[in-house]
């Protein structure tokens, strides 16, 4: 089963088995465990335990593919259709890419294909720790706001209406193209799936 989208010249390539170890090894990482909720080592087993349980057409986890080398992960997982939203995340672990534009242009992708290609979300929801101030800003560009009542959460929940991204994205988009120097045009490439959700499997 293949999934790829192509934009801004990155490929964001939903992930299968083979990837998984791959992913494990840096989310392991100190310098990106430090930034998540959950801070034990995963082990091999768990990794596989936890691939086998979000395969499945709620859960949508990403390599972000720049000159063919993943430089991280981008996801959009437990998307609730009836209520039309899902929790986002990404994390990079090459450190070439993280002070480029690039991890906001990843996001860029995912949001406008969910929002406005498919159609199906009308919110995002994503988590962060209070002390991952890169983090905070990096979302609060695309839109995300703090919910009321989370000042003192340990791992704060914020949220982004497809009307605030919308607005924030016109400038992001211009800044993409130029930035990368292409027309911005997206392709998706892939197979059906039953893993897929159905509006997704029409467009491929």
């Amino acid at each position: 089963m293949t999934f790829i989208l192509n934009q801004y010249g990155i490929s964001l390539k939903r992930i299968n088995e083979n990837d998984i170890e791959l992913i494990r090894k840096w989310r392991n990482h100190p310098t990106i465990r430090k930034y998540m909720g959950y801070k034990k080592k995963i082990s091999e087993k768990e990794q596989i335990e936890w691939f086998k349980k979000v395969n499945n057409p709620f859960n949508y986890y990403f390599l972000i593919i720049i000159n063919d080398n993943p430089i991280g992960v981008i996801n959009c997982k437990e998307v609730n259709i009836e209520e039309e939203y899902g929790e986002g995340g990404i994390f990079i672990w090459d450190n070439q890419f993280l002070n480029t534009p690039y991890p906001i242009f990843a996001s860029l992708i995912l949001l406008d294909f969910i929002f406005n290609e498919l159609e199906i979300g009308d919110k995002s929801f994503i988590r962060i720790l209070p002390s991952n101030t890169k983090a905070i800003n990096y979302n609060k560009k695309l839109g995300y706001v703090l919910i009321p009542g989370q000042e003192k959460a340990k791992n704060q929940w914020y949220v982004l209406t497809k009307e605030c991204y919308n607005k924030k994205a016109k400038n992001l988009r211009l800044a993409a193209r130029n930035y990368t120097e292409t027309d911005g045009s997206l392709t998706i490439n892939g197979e059906k799936s039953e893993l897929n959700l159905e509006r997704i499997n029409v467009l491929l």
